[in-house]
């Protein structure tokens, strides 16, 4: 993978995608998944019972997104904040040795470094955000109409059955 993003960086002078291909390559299968359940979203479900296999089936799927999206990436994400972000226990952003602006007789109380500063919230908004769409994407699921709910609000256009052929006689 990371040949791949090598040499892609290359091509387009994209220095970056080697070091977080890996990240990138995560990223993109979950975000084509989660577009692939939005577009499965907006058809009904049908009438008849679910099968067995297309239990099993929906629940594989379920479990390589949660996957993906609660273990995959957040690894990722921390494999490459400390390896080629640098966002280590060693920079700061906040030091207690640093004068307070405007009070430059107090220094800050406290110390806040890059790694639990910036990167460890930045993987608790990951976790947040993923947890937000997969809370909004079950109740969207629950609430989809059944193909008779669907087929019952669709309006019948004047002069037409509702099976879609012409009327003989006016009613």
């Amino acid at each position: 993978m990371a040949n791949f993003m090598t040499t892609l960086g290359d091509w387009f002078g994209l220095d970056f995608l080697a070091p977080n291909g890996r990240l990138i390559i995560a990223l993109i299968i979950t975000f084509v998944m989660i577009g692939l359940a939005v577009w499965k979203l907006r058809q009904p479900k049908p009438d008849r019972p679910t099968t067995w296999a297309e239990a099993i089936a929906g629940a594989l799927y379920v479990f390589a997104l949660f996957l993906l999206m609660y273990a995959v990436i957040p690894h990722e994400f921390l494999t490459v904040s400390d390896k080629y972000w640098k966002l280590s226990t060693n920079r700061y952003i906040i030091k207690s040795t640093t004068p307070i602006p405007f009070a430059t007789s107090w220094n800050w109380p406290f110390s806040i470094d890059m790694q639990h500063g910036v990167r460890d919230v930045l993987v608790v908004l990951i976790y947040v955000a993923f947890f937000a769409g997969n809370i909004a994407l079950f109740v969207l699921w629950q609430k989809r109409p059944t193909v008779s709910e669907a087929a019952a609000s669709t309006p019948v256009p004047a002069g037409r059955s509702r099976f879609g052929r012409p009327l003989k006689a006016k009613a």
